[in-house]
């Protein structure tokens, strides 16, 4: 067992929260039928959210040129396009037990803080201290105008957080669900277009950020580490 007290995280817009919420509550309180629609919801929401805090929102805060928004820009597209023709093909095949096991799964991977006096709902998943540890040394090289030194350890960091957020948010959930053959195979072509597509941005896009960008860049990764729950891995 290994503790993680680490989050990267985000926060949920107020549509998602409350759409999973009455989810989670109603498969908890016994619901008899599946719920194909608020799971499609859900998960379509849930995915424009992930996009826009891990992609959209740094490449605009970080000014980034209009062809280098452009390769953002595709690179959403394409992850939307193939993970909604996942959860489209899949959503109304779930029976009633493995929509429990959906909303169980996304009670874990979301916590509420307390944001100056206000409580907020995050939807995050646990890092481990010594990955989180690397990274803040990064971004702090970065913030301090240096971002070339930290290059490296930038690029190894958005590319292990890239394999652990699809773990979490796809591979994981998957397993739970114990997809027949086929809608596992759809879902793995998911993930696999996925993942190359997000690698292939962090290659081409984090290398050409001039010192002013990668400064705001590590910034914001640095923000979304938050101390949350611990978090046990069995």
């Amino acid at each position: 067992m290994s503790d993680h007290s680490t989050w990267v995280a985000f926060r949920s817009s107020e549509t998602l929260h409350q759409t999973t919420d009455g989810f989670i509550r109603r498969m908890r309180d016994g619901a008899s039928r599946p719920e194909p629609e608020t799971i499609e919801k859900i998960m379509s929401v849930f995915m424009q959210e992930v996009l826009h805090n891990f992609f959209i929102v740094p490449t605009e805060m970080a000014k980034l040129p209009p062809s280098t928004q452009k390769i953002v820009q595709f690179t959403v597209d394409t992850i939307n396009k193939a993970t909604h023709l996942v959860i489209k093909s899949t959503v109304k095949k779930l029976d009633i037990d493995q929509n429990r096991r959906a909303a169980e799964y996304m009670d874990t991977v979301r916590f509420t803080l307390d944001v100056k006096g206000e409580e907020m709902w995050f939807v995050a998943f646990p890092l481990n201290e010594m990955m989180a540890a690397k990274g803040r040394k990064a971004f702090e090289i970065g913030i301090n105008g240096d971002g070339r030194q930290a290059m490296p350890m930038l690029l190894e960091y958005f590319h292990q957080l890239t394999d652990i957020a699809l773990y979490w948010y796809f591979e994981e959930p998957m397993k739970l669900l114990r997809f027949g053959p086929i809608m596992r195979k759809l879902a793995d072509v998911g993930i696999a277009t996925t993942r190359k597509a997000t690698h292939t941005v962090i290659d081409k896009v984090i290398p050409g950020m001039n010192p002013e960008q990668l400064a705001i860049a590590c910034q914001y990764a640095k923000m979304q580490l938050v101390n949350g729950p611990k978090h046990h891995d069995a």
